[in-house]
């Protein structure tokens, strides 16, 4: 169970993150300062960047624990499932709760027009991406760490360029994740044979 303080610094990150999005919904994500979403969650700005390095990253709140869902999912894989199979299925861990592979939810369709999505931003949560994943599938099904790597980058990119081409088109977010997990499966085809 978690101490009195682990729960109230949770509250804190929550409440962050809440007036964040309600002000993101509102007034939209430019127009929106750090200022202005410590005050709405009751805190000073110095508290807010305790939390998080500035505002782009409350866009980002869950890329860690869906990377851990991916993780726990290699590890825990079926007797004969293939590295390929188990990392789909990773994949569809991880996008079940949040298909945008750790944006907020709410803030998906804007997020991803904003200038904040430089080379480099995707670059660096990729590599934290490939890092964690290939890392599993080496320790889960002993395959090299270059097949590993070229298995996670193949299934990135599949499921980012799909999402990114569904969501230009204003495709439901239901079929967004049915296009990407097939994505995934058919850029990842050719690891099984």
């Amino acid at each position: 169970m978690a101490s009195l303080r682990e729960r109230k610094k949770q509250q804190t990150r929550q409440a962050l993150m809440d007036a964040a999005g309600r002000l993101f919904d509102e007034q939209g994500y430019e127009a929106t300062t750090v200022d202005q979403i410590a005050a709405a969650a009751g805190v000073s700005p110095r508290t807010f960047f305790s939390y998080f390095r500035h505002k782009a990253d409350l866009l980002h709140t869950n890329l860690y624990e869906r990377l851990d869902a991916g993780v726990a999912a290699i590890l825990a894989g079926r007797p004969g499932e293939s590295p390929a199979e188990l990392l789909a299925r990773a994949f569809d861990e991880m996008l079940a709760e949040s298909w945008t592979m750790g944006l907020t939810p709410g803030l998906v369709g804007d997020a991803v027009k904003l200038p904040i999505f430089s080379p480099r931003a995707s670059i660096d949560r990729a590599d934290t991406r490939m890092e964690r994943l290939a890392a599993a599938l080496v320790t889960s099904c002993g395959i090299s760490r270059m097949t590993a790597y070229a298995m996670v980058g193949a299934a990135i990119g599949a499921v980012s360029g799909t999402a990114a081409v569904s969501m230009s088109e204003d495709r439901p977010d239901e079929e967004t994740l049915a296009l990407t997990s097939r994505a995934c499966r058919q850029a990842l085809a050719g690891f099984t044979a």
